[in-house]
C-alpha cells in the first residue's frame, strides 16, 4: 500500500539528490526560510474503490520554488531543471509511477511546478473471520434429468 507520506518521501528525495544546495521546506513553513527554497506539498484529489480489493487514486505534487534573487532567469532554468530531474516517472518505494500533466507558471516571481499521479492500489484487510475446520458436501447422481438421491 501506498502512502500520501510515502509519495511525498519520494518527492522531496528526487529535489535533494538532484538539487542538493537547496533546502527543501514543508508547506507549513512561512517565514524565516533560507532561498533557494523548495516548498512540496501532495494534494489528493479523488480516491475511488474500484473493488473491495483495491482503488483508484489521483494526487497532485506541487512544488514551489522561491530562487534566490526572484528573476525570471533562475525560474525559467529552474524549470527546466526540474523538468529534467523528474524524467517521466516518480519512484516510490518499488512502484514506477508515470508523470501526468505537468505544468508550471511563474506568479509573485515564484516558480510553481505541478504534475499528477494517477495510481491503483491494494486495500490492506484484516478478517476476524473463522477459518472453515469442517466441509460437508452433498453430491447429487443425475438420472436422465432428475435429481437421485
Amino acid at each position: 500500500m501506498i502512502t500520501l507520506v510515502d509519495i511525498k518521501k519520494a518527492v522531496n528525495s528526487v529535489l535533494k539528490d538532484n538539487f542538493p544546495d537547496t533546502k527543501t521546506y514543508s508547506s507549513d513553513t512561512k517565514e524565516g526560510f533560507k532561498r533557494p527554497a523548495f516548498f512540496t506539498q501532495v494534494v489528493p484529489i479523488v480516491m475511488n474503490h474500484e473493488t473491495t480489493n483495491y482503488t483508484s487514486n489521483k494526487v497532485m505534487i506541487v512544488i514551489n520554488y522561491f530562487s534566490e534573487n526572484g528573476t525570471e532567469l533562475e525560474n525559467l532554468k529552474m524549470d527546466t531543471n526540474l523538468r529534467k530531474a523528474f524524467g517521466m516517472t516518480l519512484k516510490v518505494n518499488q512502484r514506477s509511477f508515470l508523470l501526468q500533466n505537468i505544468k508550471s507558471e511563474i506568479v509573485d516571481e515564484i516558480l510553481q511546478f505541478k504534475f499528477d499521479l494517477n495510481y491503483f492500489d491494494g486495500i490492506d484487510k484484516t478478517e476476524n473471520n473463522e477459518k472453515a475446520t469442517n466441509l460437508e458436501i452433498n453430491i447429487k447422481e443425475w438420472y436422465y434429468g432428475f435429481a437421485k438421491y
